[in-house]
């Protein structure tokens, strides 16, 4: 994987997060109280504009109430369906 496909895939982690927070009615400013984060930096790190190391993407996880795990992508398992589509819809966005 090149630096392009990584940075699209963080931002694409970060936008999947986002949109869980969204749909569970978690602000950023609740976000920011349960990290200890400034509400601009959880903002920067949410839309991607800003590489976020893996303890705080776990953090942030932490605070939109969202596991965070790994897969192999070429497991025989429901899961990692679900997880192909879903990851094509949001490089969608």
């Amino acid at each position: 994987m090149n630096e392009e496909k990584y940075s699209e895939a963080r931002k694409m982690l970060c936008k999947y997060l986002f949109s869980l927070a969204r749909e569970k009615g978690i602000t950023q400013e609740q976000i920011a109280e349960k990290t200890g984060f400034k509400r601009s930096n959880v903002s920067r790190m949410l839309s991607g504009a800003y590489s976020s190391s893996l303890d705080n993407f776990i953090k942030l996880a932490e605070a939109i109430d969202t596991y965070f795990f790994i897969i192999d992508k070429k497991a025989d398992d429901d899961l990692v369906e679900t997880m192909k589509n879903r990851w094509g819809k949001i490089g969608e966005n």
